[in-house]
């Protein structure tokens, strides 16, 4: 008893720090994420808190305990708290009842089990409608075992009593609560959130309860303490580095009305699928950034080895190493820490340069896996992706090894990509030059990379740009990216290019102007830009058909005629409206394309991409319309321009 009231009082004077100008509750009052229907972390102390009057008694009492209920007094401002043992999971649903002089309150539907937080930017906020392969859910039977709390897309200059009741975009302000799952709140939660509590519910055949605490678009900072960013020099610099117009100088925002105000529940773990927001920003300093946010969140939920698994970014359209080195940066932190766990994601672009794959249930199931076999010491698979583990140079050749290969490795085509190869660069000491390179499996599982032009290598870098990847684990997990260098001013290589097709097309249109593609031509034949030396060297003597830039007016488009099997191309800069596009017809981006004009004062402004639609002899295709940024170009090795009248 002496132990709990001590335990009490430490609790009570956390709760006592004040956390920002809003009004304090009057009477009994709970959070909103102690609520009728709210899974408790089973085995732990597991936090009931809320305000009464001050100085008040409170007692809570639990069907599981026996005995008098436990009391505690409200402190000056009316906040205290009370630790109740919880027992193992079960499906049996239980009461819980609070009193504080004449109120009370009574939480009905009660389960014990897992409590998991899923936290992040978009990615993780991607709801389960918005999938391809999680959304059929909704049609079928809920599972009444697995609860949902969604804190919504919400920030707050300072930390909240409560999670803020937010707007959901159609004048609606919905106030957050913890739900038996049905078909219209698990619609907008978390797909990776859902897909991943839903495999555990299964596996471990217990209650799941899920927090959704995931906003688009926010930095690694937004989710940190203030009082841990002041402490820390590099995460001041870093926060100095944002220029978001959104997020610029709102450093703690996300914590403050997402975490602190449930830091005192009791949960199992952590899900995060974030970094795309700090690509720009901070790739260099996110690995740092990264390591304190698991550090503090595990102070702050009082749990020193809180599981923590970290979903590494897909591959996008990400300019230079940037990408590479927040990919790098999480695999880092995964590495340094106990019970932190790296799922890559190389292999899951279904649609090439969306930064957001609409399929999310592997992703969840290989978060699943890591749970499964760290937290809970299940006989999974390895759950773990095959990453870098030594180099050695043999001649003209290095041979790679790794770790995490419970039986071989695998190659998805016979042609392996993603390796290049690097040696010194005779222009400067302090760079390697790096080439696409071929590689080869051997038998003893080894990998042995080589290009013919390089002669005295040094390096490897493997998928250190934005290519995918088409090595595995014969168990099906993506070869983790590496560099076997630490340079950061070394470029990698761009991915390789297929050798596009040479087919010829007739193109009919109206205002284009017919030239080629190479270093020196006009981009638009009303602006004074050329292309620059940066653009795929593979199609370079195409053809182009090239329109004026005219802002706010839609691109003129056209119909292309193929006069063979193979891929018709267009050079395209609107790359979000093109998404839409992407997802409606058989056009996809090439990322490794990327192509950059030059003006008169030798600025470099772009980048561009080619993208390619199948077809067969005789296909008409229709040239893809946007909203005017630089026009849409047609691009063949022949192309016969024929201009229709208005």
């Amino acid at each position: 008893m002496k132990f709990l009231k001590t335990f009490v009082a430490a609790i009570l004077t956390l709760a006592a720090i004040c956390v920002s100008a809003q009004n304090t509750p009057q009477g009994l009052t709970l959070p909103s994420v102690v609520s009728d229907n709210m899974v408790l972390q089973q085995n732990a102390t597991a936090n009931i808190w809320g305000w009464a009057k001050p100085k008040a008694k409170v007692s809570v009492s639990a069907d599981w305990l026996t005995g008098k209920p436990i009391m505690v007094k409200a402190d000056s401002e009316g906040k205290w708290i009370v630790p109740l043992q919880t027992p193992a999971a079960s499906f049996d649903p239980h009461t819980l009842t609070i009193t504080a002089g004449k109120e009370k309150r009574t939480l009905q539907n009660v389960l014990i089990g897992d409590v998991w937080l899923c936290a992040g930017q978009s990615n993780m906020e991607f709801k389960v409608k918005q999938t391809t392969d999680l959304k059929g859910v909704l049609k079928g039977e809920m599972n009444q075992n697995i609860r949902l709390f969604n804190t919504g897309r919400i920030s707050a200059e300072a930390p909240q009593n409560d999670v803020p009741t937010h707007n959901d975009g159609k004048g609606n302000y919905n106030t957050p609560n913890w739900v038996v799952c049905n078909a219209e709140d698990l619609a907008v939660f978390s797909a990776v959130g859902y897909g991943f509590g839903s495999e555990l519910q299964k596996e471990l055949n217990i209650p799941i309860g899920l927090i959704d605490a995931s906003f688009g678009g926010t930095f690694v900072e937004g989710w940190l303490k203030k009082e841990v960013i002041d402490a820390d020099a590099k995460i001041v610099n870093d926060c100095a580095k944002i220029k978001h117009k959104v997020w610029k100088g709102k450093p703690s925002h996300l914590y403050n009305a997402n975490i602190y105000p449930i830091r005192h529940t009791a949960i199992a773990g952590v899900i995060w699928y974030q970094g795309c927001a700090n690509v720009g920003s901070s790739p260099r300093g996110y690995a740092h950034s990264l390591e304190v946010l698991v550090n503090s969140w595990r102070e702050e939920f009082r749990s020193p080895e809180m599981p923590f698994y970290i979903v590494q970014l897909v591959p996008y359209l990400y300019g230079g190493i940037k990408g590479a080195q927040v990919r790098e940066a999480q695999q880092k932190v995964a590495d340094r820490l106990d019970h932190c766990e790296i799922v890559v994601t190389l292999d899951q672009v279904d649609i090439p340069g969306d930064i957001h794959p609409r399929n999310k249930a592997v992703v969840a199931h290989r978060l699943a896996q890591c749970a499964l076999g760290d937290y809970y010491g299940k006989s999974v698979p390895e759950y773990r992706s095959p990453a870098y583990k030594s180099m050695s140079v043999e001649g003209d050749k290095i041979r790679i090894r790794v770790k995490n290969l419970p039986t071989s490795l695998v190659a998805k085509d016979s042609r392996i990509d993603g390796f290049q190869i690097g040696e010194a660069d005779p222009t400067n000491e302090k760079r390697i030059k790096f080439t696409l390179a071929e590689a080869s499996i051997e038998p003893d599982n080894s990998i042995l990379v080589w290009a013919s032009d390089v002669k005295s290598p040094v390096a490897v870098r493997y998928c250190f740009n934005e290519a995918e990847g088409e090595v595995f684990s014969a168990e099906g997990l993506p070869l983790a990216p590496f560099r076997t260098d630490k340079s950061n001013v070394s470029q990698s290589a761009r991915p390789v290019v297929e050798q596009p097709s040479d087919i010829e097309i007739t193109f009919e249109g109206k205002g284009y102007t017919l030239g080629k593609f190479a270093e020196g031509e006009h981009m638009w034949p009303n602006l004074r830009q050329k292309l620059s030396d940066e653009y795929p060297k593979e199609f370079e003597g195409f053809q182009m058909l090239t329109a004026p830039s005219v802002k706010k007016v839609k691109t003129a488009g056209g119909k292309i005629t193929a006069h063979a099997d193979g891929y018709v191309y267009c050079l395209i800069r609107n790359t979000r409206d093109f998404q839409k596009i992407e997802y409606k017809s058989k056009w996809r981006l090439i990322p490794a394309t990327y192509t950059k004009a030059i003006t008169p004062e030798a600025k470099k402004i772009g980048a561009q991409y080619i993208a390619y639609h199948p077809v067969k002899a005789g296909d008409v295709v229709e040239l893809p319309r946007v909203k005017d940024h630089y026009s849409v170009f047609v691009l063949a090795k022949k192309i016969n321009y024929v201009e229709v009248a208005e």
